[in-house]
């Protein structure tokens, strides 16, 4: 096992995930927090039917779309596409 290909393969999961779930949640709040000032909304509704499908369609659109951005920038080693299925050599 090319242990160099797991590395790299475990830092972009962790940094995509971890910078997709921060700035879906970040937004997410954003966003709820704007539609409880407008629409007067409580609490409980607002987390339950504003906040967890925001939440999840960001986090899902970032994780398709962080991948090149962190790349440019530097932030992963590897890029992905060139992973192996099973870590082939």
């Amino acid at each position: 096992m090319n242990w160099n290909r797991l590395y790299a393969f475990v830092q972009s999961t962790c940094v995509v995930w971890g910078a997709s779930i921060g700035a879906g949640i970040f937004w997410a709040m954003v966003v709820t927090g704007l539609c409880r000032f407008a629409f007067k909304l409580e609490e409980k509704p607002a987390m339950l039917f504003i906040f967890c499908p925001v939440c999840i369609v960001l986090v899902a659109y970032w994780v398709r779309k962080l991948p090149a951005r962190l790349s440019k920038a530097g932030m992963l080693s590897d890029d992905p596409s060139r992973f192996g299925p099973w870590f082939k050599n």
